[in-house]
């Protein structure tokens, strides 16, 4: 399995996190148990760093946007920038450019026509603020 479709079911599994509202060690397991037959160590790796800083993730999210409120964020694309922003905080092994190349990606396969803007616009201005 390449990281690309890695990345995508990992993202599918941030989106049931938020949607079931179970960030907590406990619930996580479970899913991390799910992460390991799709890859032991990627998906495992963006799960716990979403579990784990997930506050931290959304403030920085939140932090970046602009004429936007986090509130009003698709369900979808959140799942997709907490996927990207643990990535590029917590994965030092997956450059910057990569994770918001494929967050884009992503963002057009199950987003909107212009939720790839926002996601790309949103990242973007994350990276920036981390080159800092």
């Amino acid at each position: 399995m390449n990281r690309e479709t890695i990345r995508e079911m990992t993202m599918q599994l941030v989106y049931q996190m938020d949607a079931s509202d179970t960030f907590d060690a406990s619930e996580l397991s479970l899913i991390e148990e799910d992460a390991a037959v799709i890859n032991k160590k990627q998906a495992a790796d963006t799960l716990s760093a979403i579990r784990d800083h997930h506050e931290e993730i959304d403030e920085l999210i939140s932090n970046n946007l602009e004429k936007w409120t986090f509130d009003r964020i698709a369900k979808t694309d959140l799942a997709i920038m907490r996927t990207a922003v643990a990535e590029m905080l917590y994965l030092d092994k997956i450059p910057s450019a990569v994770s918001i190349n494929e967050a884009v990606r992503l963002a057009k396969k199950y987003s909107d026509d212009n939720s790839y803007k926002f996601v790309n616009s949103v990242l973007g201005k994350i990276e920036r603020s981390l080159e800092k």
